[in-house]
């Protein structure tokens, strides 16, 4: 279909989508998408929006305004809006870009964790190690996942549901992935983990794993956060009684055996942070863990 928005050119073409009702308790799901050729007459103000949109301009300018910020999208670039916020974009004569509209299950958390961690737009190039620019291959990941989906749509096909669903969760995986510059800086919190795991019984401080990682204690643990999703010490607690589980069912090492062999001086230690993270105490997940067994 042809879109009726002042400034999109003659030669544009967008879809609708209507889902289910299982679709939209169970799914994610597109809305609308389209590609779009537009003219500096294009623009589009909102304050409110339900759905999510994705954006990849393939030439010229879009100029937005979210979340306080005016930045220009180019060529190359991708573009993540949480419609319900008050958005503005306007076009530059001869821009062109793929879009989706899309809602469903819990897209809007997952959208707003994305932005929340690498920003709503999404350049095209990032530096390498060296400092260089180099092209983010998310982006044109993007391009190819927006442009295969107006392909299918435009000569007469159609997805399933679970088709339709996985797309958005792929484009989620796309951009979750970490950036050329994140890929770096994971190598150290890598052996930080690595560390944490291999010494799982002994001692670990926050400044001994900074250390490791050759960076400060408060950017590790900002880093470390930003990474895993826990804080460094709450990642060695939880280390420690993922073992505990491994032994409480693999063994019959006592209570007080197994505290010592996670890195705690008693059993009472064990227990107290056992019942805090599990719901249970040590011994009773061991005995209603193993009556489940043959």
């Amino acid at each position: 279909m042809k879109s009726v928005d002042i400034g999109v050119l003659p030669n544009s073409i967008c879809f609708s989508f209507t889902p289910p009702d299982i679709a939209r308790q169970l799914y994610f799901y597109p809305t609308w998408c389209g590609h779009y050729f537009c003219s500096s007459r294009y623009y589009m103000k909102r304050n409110s929006y339900p759905p999510l949109l994705v954006i990849y301009v393939r030439r010229g300018i879009l100029n937005v305004e979210y979340r306080g910020e005016k930045r220009q999208a180019r060529e190359g670039d991708v573009v993540l809006l949480d419609c319900t916020e008050p958005h503005y974009y306007h076009a530059e004569n001869n821009l062109e870009f793929l879009y989706m509209h899309y809602e469903g299950s819990n897209a809007h958390e997952i959208t707003q964790h994305i932005i929340n961690l690498h920003g709503w737009l999404f350049r095209r190039e990032d530096r390498d190690e060296e400092g260089r620019f180099v092209r983010d291959s998310r982006n044109e990941r993007v391009n190819i996942l927006l442009q295969d989906m107006v392909y299918l749509y435009e000569h007469n096909h159609a997805e399933t549901m679970f088709e339709s669903s996985a797309r958005i969760y792929k484009l989620f995986e796309i951009l979750l992935s970490p950036s050329i510059q994140e890929q770096k800086e994971e190598l150290p919190i890598t052996a930080a983990v690595e560390y944490i795991r291999a010494n799982v019984g002994k001692p670990i401080t926050l400044e001994e794993l900074a250390e490791i990682a050759k960076l400060s204690p408060f950017y590790f643990s900002h880093m470390f956060k930003r990474e895993t999703g826990f804080a460094p010490m709450e990642y060695v607690i939880n280390t420690r009684i993922e073992h505990a589980k491994t032994l409480l069912l693999t063994t019959s090492m006592s209570i007080s055996e197994i505290a010592e062999e996670v890195g705690y001086s008693s059993s009472g230690s064990l227990i107290n942070l056992f019942v805090k993270k599990v719901g249970s105490s040590p011994g009773q997940y061991r005995k209603s863990h193993k009556s489940l067994k043959r």
